[in-house]
């Protein structure tokens, strides 16, 4: 799977480098798509496993998320909605966002 894949997919909620949480996002997502099972245990293996590859806390992590998730949110609610397949009443949590993305990701490259 490709890193564009995913700097593709975020793009469309103004989710770019300009945000200090971006390598995290992509870093996690990337994580969860290739293997979704992390998505059960996510702070032991998505946040935590980020933050040993990036050199942070997994709380910081998840603060960076958060910041992503709301960017998107503001941005394409609507677009988001469509990705996670089912209605959103409020933006998703961190761990709703990555997995609303990874399950995106990886059904759009089985159906391609």
């Amino acid at each position: 799977m490709s890193m564009t894949t995913i700097l593709e997919t975020l793009r469309p909620f103004g989710i770019t480098r300009c945000y200090k949480g971006f390598p995290l996002t992509v870093y996690a997502i990337h994580l969860a798509v290739m293997e979704e099972d992390r998505l059960e245990e996510i702070t032991e293996k998505i946040y935590r496993e980020t933050a040993d590859h990036f050199g942070c806390k997994w709380t910081a992590v998840e603060r960076n998320l958060r910041t992503v998730v709301s960017r998107a949110w503001q941005v394409n609610p609507d677009l988001l909605c469509r990705m996670a397949g089912y209605p959103l009443t409020a933006a998703p949590t961190a761990s709703e966002f990555i997995e609303i993305i990874a399950s995106y990701i990886i059904r759009s490259r089985q159906t391609s």
